[in-house]
Parts: structure tokens; C-alpha cells; sequence
């Protein structure tokens, strides 16, 4: 995005948005574990859904 401070063009970062919410909550919020695993985000794999895979 680009403003104008002191009459010159300034550029300026933005955070990427998808629907409204950061693109790293969308991620978390949307994302299943073996996604995650495959992009190495495996901080992001929560707890319960290993969980759930050994009690099968």
C-alpha cells in the first residue's frame, strides 16, 4: 500500500488478509495435521488430534 507523508510516496507493509483474519490464523484454523506436517508447521498441530489418531 502506498501513502503520502511530507508530500512523498511512502510504501508501506501490510499484513496479508484471507476472509477478513491473518493468513497464519486462517491456516491454523483451516488447515488439517498432515498439511501441516507436510509444510513443517508442526508447531501448529495441536495436541488433541494425535489424540484422536491413537485411540483408533
Amino acid at each position: 500500500m502506498t501513502v503520502f507523508v511530507n508530500g512523498k510516496q511512502k510504501r508501506v507493509k501490510r499484513s496479508k488478509l484471507i476472509e477478513g483474519i491473518p493468513a497464519e490464523e486462517f491456516i491454523r484454523r483451516n488447515a488439517d495435521s498432515v498439511w501441516l506436517h507436510q509444510n513443517e508447521m508442526w508447531e501448529c498441530i495441536d495436541r488433541h488430534d494425535d489424540d484422536t489418531l491413537n485411540d483408533s
